[in-house]
């Protein structure tokens, strides 16, 4: 074959690997190097202190940048004590179910001071979301457990307020005392202990960490997608990020491409998340 001929369509290839990560959110173009995982420092992603800016009664914000690296994430602390916090949810209803929604879309239409994206689905482009893993709102089941996978989950106290756990979704024997329950991926923090992993990678991340006795949540949400931005950050970083946060308990949303957040109705990351995905949470204030 004609050598410049090769050169051109090697040119193509790389033009077209570029652009399908940039517009279907692929983190990096890493993996085509067989590069070796190398933990960060844990100086480079984790602060001396967390400076927290107040949202709202419940809640409250940090934004973390380290341009070196370089690396942002975002930490949500939600205090679960007031009987006026409620959660939104999608989907909510059966004739949502396998739509899916952009995080622009959930954001506007639930009016939610804070969400971000739950479960892990099967589904691309143009094709049906279907959510992998448990799944219930507000007494209503709408997918099964998912034995590989963990759970977020709610339930109502007797004073009005929520109450948080965080389990394997094998070790959920019983959810009928649980009003919401939203499956994620694996665990990655229990009992204060970091969780390894035998395979690590660095990416967009979606995690939810829980303090010890349930009453705080806490939300992180790693921006990967533009590497020259932030690299992203792996698993084991994560749980390292939420354990010094106050979490006892942690486990992995959907991440990649699906990965958002939105405070008061505004994206917190560098970049529009075009994504439509399966499932998202969020809170609300029903006071108002």
């Amino acid at each position: 074959m004609n050598l410049k001929l090769m050169n051109l369509r090697k040119t193509y290839f790389f033009l077209f690997c570029a652009a399908f990560c940039f517009f279907t959110g692929c983190s990096s173009l890493s993996s085509l190097k067989n590069e070796p995982f190398v933990e960060l420092d844990e100086s480079s992603y984790i602060p001396e202190k967390i400076e927290w800016k107040k949202i709202n009664s419940f809640s409250e914000y940090f934004l973390f940048e380290n341009k070196k690296v370089p690396l942002r994430y975002h930490l949500v602390k939600v205090e679960l004590s007031s009987r006026n916090l409620k959660i939104s949810a999608y989907p909510s209803k059966r004739n949502e179910l396998e739509k899916g929604i952009s995080a622009a879309g959930f954001a506007k239409k639930s009016g939610s001071f804070v969400s971000i994206n739950t479960a892990p689905f099967k589904g691309r482009f143009f094709s049906k979301r279907k959510i992998v893993g448990i799944y219930k709102i507000q007494g209503q089941v709408f997918s099964e457990k998912n034995g590989r996978y963990s759970a977020l989950g709610f339930k109502t106290e007797k004073d009005g307020s929520l109450k948080a756990f965080i389990a394997n979704q094998n070790e959920l024997n019983s959810i009928e005392e649980f009003d919401y329950i939203f499956g994620g991926f694996f665990k990655i923090l229990k009992n204060n202990e970091e969780i390894e992993f035998l395979y690590s990678s660095r990416n967009s991340r979606t995690a939810a960490g829980i303090s010890s006795d349930g009453k705080t949540l806490f939300l992180l949400v790693v921006e990967g997608e533009r590497i020259f931005l932030s690299k992203g950050l792996s698993y084991g970083e994560c749980a390292k990020i939420l354990k010094f946060a106050g979490s006892a308990d942690g486990l992995e949303f959907d991440g990649g491409s699906s990965s958002s957040l939105f405070v008061n109705g505004k994206n917190m990351l560098l970049y529009r998340n075009f994504t439509k995905c399966a499932a998202f949470f969020g809170f609300f204030d029903s006071g108002k």
